[in-house]
């Protein structure tokens, strides 16, 4: 069996495969993460797998990946699998374990990543009751894994009695679980909620076993590693005054879900208002991770496994734990502040280790949420200021990616909890858009800016540190036009001078300015800057992170005995000509070498491999020399050229982390980079340098630990106007030369390395400059209390954004005239509509046909489509009469506001979205409405969390000239002030409107559709990839199985504004349709449909389901339609989904099949549930439909006209 063509590429970067098979379903792990399943059969005995002709096979098709693969011919479980990667499992069960090929000269050597810490000693008693509470529909076969794994890898001398208590009156057999020695299945009388379920468990354990020293409980989703009961005993003896100690748990790709919690702000979008809530400090980071390496105390954590004295138990039951209902996600944060109001402290043990296999997000349940808040409110609010090391407010305005991102948000943790501190984001290149800024960073970092960000409309600023090029300084952060905030600005750059532009700047506006080094600060004093601005802050990098102990190297491609590491962008600032030209002539006929490049093309910032080396190879032949003209990178060309290798594609940080690792030396002689990251990175991965150090570099590369090169001083070069007439380095070729092949024949590498290591541990880890920095804070905290704060013009002019953008924002608005006072209304509304097809045509349609009747008599309403040129031609049929704007026509907007302010109309609604209206970003509509002399309500749509320079401009001028901004739920205004700057004044929350629905009978619907006796799963909306309907057809075949009446309808048509990518996506979408085992349990509705017939597809559904890829997406119709409707929803956590289905509905994760199906079928197993969120649906419903949401409207149009 040849199955190599059926498995999928997947990204570089990775060391460990595996490859189980079991009764014809082969499973793929890449780095104990199911990667593929692979329906094949296999001959009725084999005795091996084969993978292929040899293991070279696998280096063809994951070049570099192969480390370590091995294949078993049984099904593992994922904790079996993390288990495999370190040799833990009995080698009888495997089948082949395939090693580098002999072209690898030094192949990796694997570091045992999952092996479970060692206790130093043996405890005394390590025996436990382990609680298992079960709150869903569990297999048997799972119960019978985790009851056995539980009892077998508890750890040497250790005994378990294991407790499943089903409390979802699921029907067990005891007998089922024979031969699992002490396992016992619980069932109460009644169904119980997980507090519930924790208590009767923990009282009958203590009633089956009254000696038994230890009780633990153990969420279901856990499979434990080896040593786990071990481990928590262990910590329990060698630590006194402990009541409880927690494991630390993973994920299945081996990164921490949970090491403890401490208590910090957020902005809560159910109760709409600040609080104090626990979250997890360290989620996403790499296992091994230096903090969590140790026992530590903490504040709360989360109920996933933990360990108590039978004696604790007893008191904790008796002080009333979990009794609130508070569920898992709070009940042991409640758990851990009653035992520290007693005295007693809470640990999280490195000892002991769960891979959590759960693959549903987590539900909040309000009303434990408001239980929570009511019991402990007051005493964390109270803990959380007296923790302030000072009372200041600091914004923090940093890039949302890049190593001055990074840095800002390492730098963030550390000050968390120290002061009032908030985060603005500058959104700088595409991937900006999600709220998860940082998403190849671990999880922590997006969810702490995200949750600072949100802060900010709380939070007036006394500090603001803009770390950052503040080129936009104007626009970052609010009020856009002034601030009396102490304002503080980062240069980094490594050139003789700075544009005059900067200079002022930091004359004129800004307070003070931080450098990296006392070169940066001469060179600013150079430049007139007064010497008391400026104050050297070192760069800093998170040394636990970049730590060579916790990445396993990889095997690159076709690596050699000593490779090169260099990182650039092919621009003006990097060296990398000079790079390629050295190495090629220093290692000339050697094949012993390698170098690898990571790099992307510039300006279009294109990491395709093919395009990387079409631009060396352009470079190469417009040589002089011969031999460099000669040169070929293309792999499998053979010359006399050393190995050089691109990657070709845009690597993680932590994925580069584990290339650090691999190489021996990283090579980055840019002429002016500052301080850039791979510096930092590689001395704190123990890498030396191949490095110039001019500039502000020279204060922190040192000979010992680099091979530094010669430079010679050179004008600068460069497309970017703000460095021209600077001077900055150009590197030596001869000197690069001559440092490859220094470090070529060194034996002193590795002690090289850890000298640098030991630099960035003492002066530039993290920590070390937080503490710096937060000493200056109170030093200006201190000094403002007896200052006058005047506030400072800021130069709007400047910021680099389309020219129309400016004209628009600094064109005067019109006076609003005074209109007679009288009943009746003429409102103006300014939308798309139909036969537009798009989301805003049809909600403003709506509004108007139910606001026209609920405004005064006599009252009237034009609409003023906005129409693309190209749509008039299709527009011949409807009243010529109408008066349309065509989106990129000027005077067309000049016309229709002279219409407006000349005809009687009393006020303009605008519905705004980026994307409808002209201009360079839509910039048109703030020309518009700065030309009304009416009274002005923009209703806002789509709020991006991350916004370019020009939107933000837009979005803060429209809502300056607006009498009334209406968004559509409290997070969205929230949102407009924490994360755009715009004041609450005048912004209103007047919710989505849905369609009147009248009760109807289902089947009578179902009949009417053709449907009968199908439970119908139902998507509707415009069809485009970010919808995520390819999800949910992944997830059927499972569904199916279980449930064979479910019918899944997809109604819409391909989005028209999208064009080929959508009509596509469909077709895609019918072809996965195709597979035999769903064929019969789909069905395509791909037409606009009008509102009666699209209502009684609606109606007709027993569960919505919304697996939305795009996470910012403020306002769903589709979504408001469904709750008005009464239906049960699964939906991923997009934002207006993550707002309303917060105990309304089920949430699940983002682009994961297996969450989806296992929401779905938690709906369709249990009625009870889909009933209640069914009435929850219509009760959140009641006000919003479409006649009370326009009554709304009409007062408000009322109030704002009658003021004038």
């Amino acid at each position: 069996m040849h199955m190599y063509p059926c498995i999928s590429l997947i990204p570089t970067c990775r060391s460990y495969l595996a490859l189980t098979y079991e009764s014809g379903l082969l499973l793929f792990y890449v780095n104990g993460v199911l990667h593929q399943r692979l329906d094949i059969s296999l001959p009725a005995k084999y005795t091996r797998v084969d993978v292929g002709w040899s293991p070279r096979w696998f280096e063809g098709l994951f070049p570099g990946d192969v480390g370590n693969i091995r294949v078993w011919r049984r099904k593992l479980q994922p904790n079996e699998v993390a288990m495999s990667i370190s040799s833990e499992l009995p080698a009888s069960d495997h089948v082949l374990n395939v090693t580098p090929s002999a072209l690898w000269t030094a192949p990796v050597a694997i570091k045992s990543g999952w092996t479970s810490l060692a206790s130093s000693n043996q405890p005394s008693n390590c025996a436990a009751s382990v609680v298992v509470p079960f709150l869903d529909r569990t297999p048997v076969h799972q119960l019978r894994i985790l009851a056995s794994h539980l009892q077998q890898h508890a750890g040497n001398s250790c005994q378990v009695s294991v407790f499943l208590v089903a409390c979802t009156r699921q029907d067990f057999d005891n007998a089922g679980f024979d031969g699992l020695g002490q396992a016992v299945v619980l069932q109460p009388s009644a169904k119980l909620q997980w507090d519930a379920c924790i208590r009767y468990g923990f009282q009958q354990a203590l009633t089956w076993d009254s000696e038994i020293p230890y009780i633990a409980v153990v969420a279901g989703s856990l499979l434990p590693l080896p040593g786990w009961l071990l481990g928590l005993v262990s910590d329990f003896q060698q630590h006194t005054g402990v009541s409880a100690v927690f494991s630390k748990t993973l994920f299945v790709n081996g990164t921490i879900k949970s090491f403890g919690s401490r208590f910090e702000q957020m902005y809560d979008d159910y109760l709409a208002r600040q609080v104090v809530r626990p979250v997890e400090m360290y989620e996403g980071y790499p296992w091994n991770y230096g903090p969590t390496m140790k026992t530590v105390a903490v504040q709360a954590a989360g109920c996933s496994a933990w360990l108590m004295r039978s004696s604790g138990v007893t008191e904790l039951l008796e002080d009333g734990g979990f009794s609130l209902g508070l569920g898992s996600y709070l009940a042991c944060s409640d758990m851990a502040l009653r035992l520290q109001q007693a005295g007693r402290a809470v640990l999280v043990s490195p000892l002991s280790s769960f891979i959590d296999t759960a693959t549903r997000a987590r539900q909040e349940d309000p009303a434990a949420l408001q239980a929570f808040e009511q019991t402990w409110s007051y005493i964390l609010k109270a803990q959380y200021v007296s923790a302030l090391a000072l009372n200041a407010t600091a914004t923090w305005v940093m890039h949302c990616g890049g190593f001055a991102g990074i840095e800002a948000f390492n730098l963030v943790q550390h000050l968390e909890g120290k002061l009032r501190l908030r985060a603005q984001i500058q959104r700088g290149w595409p991937f900006c858009e999600h709220p998860d800024v940082l998403q190849d960073m671990p999880l922590t970092f997006s969810e702490r800016v995200y949750r600072l960000r949100r802060l900010s409309a709380y939070l007036p600023s006394d500090i603001v540190i803009h770390h950052k090029d503040y080129r936009q300084l104007a626009a970052w952060p609010w009020p856009p036009n002034n601030s009396s905030a102490y304002l503080i600005g980062r240069y980094s750059w490594d050139m003789d001078r700075i544009h005059r532009q900067w200079a002022d700047q930091v004359k004129l506006e800004l307070d003070e300015v931080w450098v990296p080094s006392n070169w940066h600060a001469t060179s600013l004093q150079q430049q007139g800057i007064q010497v008391n601005k400026i104050f050297v802050v070192p760069e800093s990098v998170d040394s636990h992170l970049y730590d060579p102990d916790i990445w396993d190297p990889l095997t690159l491609p076709r690596q050699r005995k000593l490779s090169f590491l260099t990182s650039f962008c092919m621009d003006d600032h990097a060296g990398w000509q000079a790079v390629l030209v050295a190495y090629l002539k220093a290692f000339r006929n050697h094949t012993d070498v390698s170098l690898y490049m990571h790099t992307a093309t510039f300006p279009q910032r294109v990491y395709r491999r093919d395009l990387v080396y079409e631009a060396m190879h352009t470079f190469l032949h417009s040589s002089k020399d011969t031999y460099l003209q000669s040169v070929s990178l293309y792999q499998g060309h053979t010359n006399d050229a050393p190995h050089v290798h691109v990657f070709g594609q845009q690597l993680t940080q932590l994925e580069l982390a584990r290339i650090y690792s691999s190489v021996d030396v990283v090579v980055v002689p840019s002429r002016s980079e500052g301080w850039d990251a791979p510096y930092m990175k590689a001395m704190s991965l123990g890498k030396p340098l191949i490095a110039s150090i001019w500039g502000g570099l020279a204060e922190y590369i040192q000979s010992d630990f680099a091979f530094l090169l010669n430079y010679t001083i050179t004008p600068v070069h460069s497309l970017d106007d703000w460095v021209r007439g600077a001077n900055w380095a150009q590197p030596s070729v001869d000197g690069l030369v001559t440092a490859f092949r220094t470090s070529y024949g060194s034996q002193n590498l590795c002690a090289m390395g850890q000298k640098a290591r030991w630099k960035i541990v003492e002066d530039h880890d993290i920590e070390v400059v937080s503490n710096m920095i937060l000493e200056r804070l109170k030093t200006i905290s201190e000094s403002r209390k007896s200052e006058s704060h005047n506030a400072k013009p800021l130069d709007m002019a400047k910021d680099p954004i389309p020219v129309d953008v400016h004209m628009c924002s600094l064109l005067p608005k019109a006076s609003v005239r005074l209109s007679q006072v009288m009943p009746a209304l003429k409102i103006a509304v300014l939308s798309t509509a139909p036969p537009r097809r798009c989301g805003i045509a049809t909600f403003n349609s709506a509004l108007v046909e139910y606001l026209q009747p609920l405004l005064p008599q006599g009252s009237s309403v034009e609409v003023f489509p906005l129409v693309w040129d190209t749509e008039l031609p299709a527009l011949g049929g409807t009243d010529p009469t109408q008066r349309r704007i065509r989106q990129e026509n000027y005077n067309d907007y000049v016309s229709t506001a002279r219409a407006i302010n000349g005809e009687g109309f009393h006020a303009a609604i605008l519905q705004h979205e980026f994307g409808i209206w002209g201009g360079a970003d839509g910039s048109l509509i703030v020309c518009f409405a700065k030309m009304l002399e009416v009274p002005v309500v923009t209703v806002i749509h789509t709020l991006s969390d991350n916004l370019w320079d020009s939107h933000q401009y837009i979005l803060q001028h429209l809502a300056a000239s607006s009498k009334a901004v209406v968004v559509m739920s409290e997070s969205s205004r929230n949102k407009l002030g924490a994360f755009h700057g715009i004041p609450s004044d005048n912004v209103i929350v007047l919710p989505h409107g849905a369609p009147v629905m009248s009760a109807v009978n289902p089947v009578a619907v179902k009949a009417m559709l053709n449907l009968t006796g199908r439970t119908v799963l139902m998507t509707n909306g415009l069809i485009n990839p970010m919808k995520g309907i390819d999800l949910v057809l992944r997830a059927l075949p499972a569904i199916v199985e279980e449930f064979p009446s479910v019918m899944y309808l997809i109604v819409g048509e391909p989005h028209p504004d999208c064009g080929k990518p959508c009509a596509d996506y469909l077709e895609e979408l019918v072809a996965a349709a195709s597979d035999h085992r769903i064929a019969d349990h789909i069905r395509f509705v791909t037409q606009f449909l009008d509102n009666g017939l699209l209502l009684q597809y609606v109606q007709a559904a027993d569960i919505y389901v919304l697996p939305y890829k795009e996470r910012i997406t403020t306002n769903s119709g589709t979504l408001t339609m469904a709750l008005a409707a009464g239906k049960a929803v699964v939906s991923t956590p997009f934002d207006h989904a993550a707002l309303v289905l917060t105990g309304r509905g089920v949430l699940v994760d983002f682009d994961s099949p297996l969450s989806l199906q296992d929401g779905i079928l938690g709906l369709l197993r249990d009625d009870s549930l889909r009933k209640k969120y069914q009435r929850a649906a219509r009760e959140f419903s009641l006000g919003r439909d479409w006649r009370s949401v326009a009554g709304e409207y009409a007062t408000l149009l009322a109030n704002i006209t009658a003021s004038h």
